[in-house]
């Protein structure tokens, strides 16, 4: 009579092979996991000035995307005309972006300062480019708004 089942032998082979396999896989997990975080951070940012378009154009009065990269956030805030606000009431929280990466702005993606993009009650905006990038400085994605439409989009 013959016991079916696995030896000790062969359990081990597989837990091997399953290590080696997952050896193997551990590193492109990771790159993946980092690259979400980029693209959550893109998309983060797409939102906010999405947002801060329409509660201009809702409201008639100047709003405006408060980013401070030094700290990794922005935030929404509400002038207090509808052209060349001197008072400024926050109107969101600050939204904490991903910590893993680093932010700029300009088209050479060279400028870390804080920002403060202003919408105008007719949609339009200051042209600028937000850039995201990795711990290398390597630009991964391109937050680009539009100054006569005010469109924000991901290049």
């Amino acid at each position: 009579m013959r016991n079916s089942g696995y030896t000790l032998v062969e359990t081990i082979i597989a837990i091997a092979i399953a290590g080696v396999l997952a050896a193997i896989a551990l590193p492109s997990l990771y790159t993946w996991s980092q690259s979400l975080k980029f693209k959550e951070a893109a998309w983060s940012m797409l939102a906010g000035l999405r947002d801060c378009k329409q509660l201009s154009m809702s409201t008639n009065l100047e709003h405006r995307v408060e980013l401070d990269f030094s700290a990794k956030r922005f935030r929404l805030a509400r002038g207090d005309r509808p052209s060349g606000s001197t008072v400024w009431t926050p109107v969101r929280q600050w939204t904490e972006l991903p910590e893993s990466a680093n932010y700029a702005s300009g088209d050479a993606c060279g400028t870390s300062a804080g920002l403060n993009i202003v919408f105008k009650p007719n949609g339009s905006a200051q042209s600028t480019t937000l850039c995201i990038k990795d711990p290398y400085a390597t630009v991964r994605f391109r937050v680009n708004l539009n100054a006569t439409t005010g469109r924000a989009s991901i290049g």
